[in-house]
């Protein structure tokens, strides 16, 4: 094999990673959506009402904490500047915050948090059903 057959076919190869990643990262802004009756697009919009921020910072967590980035380096998780791009362009900083936000109200025990606790794991479980539902036909087929 030559050397420019080999890079030709990594960079295929991460081409193919990318486009599973946008897929992944759209269904889980499309379950987000779904969970909080939004549009997808109201995702993209400036707004910063309450109901859209944290739909935006559930699915900021959702992206960061669910999908792996298989580069080596020193943090594996989904890049957060990837993560702000797909939510309108947001700062990576911004995404940070967001999952910090979450992070803490999922574990601070509150009794107000608990419908957020109670939506995410509505959310992973409708996403791990869907991931089911996609493996299943390949495993059939083998």
């Amino acid at each position: 094999m030559q050397p420019n057959s080999l890079a030709e076919d990594q960079r295929a190869a991460l081409r193919r990673l990318q486009r599973a990643q946008l897929a992944e990262a759209r269904r889980i802004r499309q379950a987000v959506a779904d969970g909080y009756a939004l549009a997808p697009a109201q995702f993209r919009c400036p707004g910063r009402r309450a109901t859209l921020a944290e739909a935006r910072q559930v699915a900021m967590w959702l992206m960061r904490m669910r999908m792996r980035w298989p580069t080596p380096a020193r943090n594996r998780a989904f890049p957060c500047a990837r993560i702000g791009r797909l939510l309108g362009g947001r700062d990576h900083s911004t995404v940070l915050h967001g999952v910090a936000v979450i992070t803490a109200r999922l574990s601070s025990g509150r009794e107000e948090d608990a419908s957020l606790r109670h939506m995410i794991d509505a959310l992973a479980a409708t996403l791990d059903a869907a991931d089911e539902g996609a493996e299943a036909p390949r495993r059939h087929a083998a």
